[in-house]
């Protein structure tokens, strides 16, 4: 078997629409056959991890529905339809959190579960005023946010109180690549 010859998509059926992905049932043709899978599709997101002028962080303590708890997580969205990253990235933070980005570096981009899932979300750290303006939250979003110094959220991964995965590799990321 050639290791580089990918499997063709030749048929997909749209399951399900929901408002910010789909669902689809595809079948692929490789060397071995054809192959029946499920796939979330997805337009894409943005995480951003804004930094305040005296170096706090600021991360989100928010209610996640999906698996009922509260938890500690950077700033993130969806792109909507034909928006930039960057463009998705300020406006989510200005919805969320308040702040405006002053500027904007992208630091990377993750998958977070191939195996069913394809969103990927664009990474960026915002260098932020220390003053925030009025947020204009979704209705299903219940968001407060928390300033934490590094090392503060350090300790918090170690000791599993963040275990969010994009908030996660946000930091590493962004402290590994010398941002902060």
């Amino acid at each position: 078997m050639d290791g580089n010859k990918a499997p063709k998509l030749i048929e997909r059926e749209e399951i399900y629409k929901a408002r910010t992905f789909k669902l689809f049932k595809e079948i692929y043709r490789g060397e071995n056959g054809d192959v029946l899978i499920e796939a979330v599709r997805h337009r894409g997101a943005v995480a951003i991890l804004p930094l305040l002028l005296d170096g706090k962080i600021i991360l989100e303590r928010q209610y996640r529905y999906t698996i009922a708890k509260w938890i500690i997580e950077a700033p993130a969205g969806t792109l909507e339809e034909g928006e930039s990253d960057e463009t998705c990235a300020s406006r989510e933070l200005m919805e969320e959190t308040g702040f405006r980005a002053k500027k904007l570096i992208k630091v990377g981009s993750i998958v977070m579960t191939p195996g069913y899932d394809d969103e990927m979300i664009r990474l960026f750290v915002a260098f932020v005023d220390d003053k925030p303006e009025s947020t204009n939250l979704d209705e299903d979003e219940l968001i407060s946010i928390v300033p934490f110094s590094a090392q503060q959220i350090t300790d918090m991964i170690k000791k599993g109180e963040i275990f969010d995965a994009k908030t996660i590799a946000l930091f590493f990321m962004s402290r590994e690549l010398g941002v902060f």
